[in-house]
């Protein structure tokens, strides 16, 4: 039943957009991150008006005990659920905010750039593990990007930094062209690059490469992912 919603869904998004390739969501107000407050009681204190928490994930980030939130925002109009296939907000936000002792949350981070405006969308997952904020995103139609960021807070700055990036480009069906998976660790200071040639029988050969990059440390709030420069 699934698998025939998915045939379905794709089939009319080719329909509408007229070709197979990833199309850009809808255009939408733009996410104002200075209208986040600092501090508040609940995490609805933290969503403008106009805005909605589509999706949100709890757990420790900071090893302090206290559950932590990271909230996917989105426009107040939109459709989107988190789970289905559908289109995502040209406008998103993904908002971090640590636990403290009275009870209280403060912003520690907002990411206004880092989600994909592609549809359609098969997968946005927030995932929180041994005190990494892990971001999975999927989209496209014939070609497919399959994207992960882990972050993790930096004690000497208290700020949230990219320490790992993955992505992986292969369409459908995979056997049509070859793929590409690149693994970036900027904690080690190495990238890693995997390609699956494709033959028959839905089988591939992988060839994959090591080199050095460096170490940076790049801001959650200054990932971008929809940068076109």
């Amino acid at each position: 039943m699934r698998r025939s919603a998915i045939c379905l869904l794709m089939t009319l998004a080719l329909g509408a957009t007229g070709a197979a390739t990833p199309a850009l969501a809808q255009d939408a107000p733009p996410f104002d991150a200075a209208r986040v407050p600092a501090t508040g009681r609940q995490t609805h204190d933290f969503v403008p008006g106009g805005w909605k928490a589509a999706a949100e994930a709890t757990g420790d980030l900071n090893g302090d005990g206290r559950a932590d939130h990271v909230l996917h925002l989105v426009p107040a109009g939109s459709w989107y659920s988190q789970g289905t296939i559908s289109a995502a907000p040209d406008a998103q936000a993904l908002l971090i905010l640590l636990a403290d002792a009275n009870g209280r949350l403060r912003r520690a981070g907002v990411a206004t750039k880092m989600l994909v405006p592609v549809v359609p969308q098969y997968i946005l997952e927030l995932t929180i593990r041994n005190g990494v904020l892990i971001v999975h995103q999927n989209y496209g139609m014939t070609e497919v990007q399959d994207l992960t960021h882990r972050f993790r807070r930096d004690p000497a700055t208290g700020r949230f930094v990219l320490i790992g990036r993955d992505e992986f480009f292969y369409t459908r069906p995979q056997e049509a062209a070859d793929s590409r998976r690149v693994s970036e660790n900027y904690l080690t200071g190495v990238r890693l690059t995997t390609i699956g040639h494709w033959g028959s029988g839905d089988t591939a050969r992988e060839t994959t490469t090591r080199e050095r990059i460096p170490r940076t440390k790049t801001d959650f709030e200054a990932v971008d992912e929809n940068d076109e420069g």
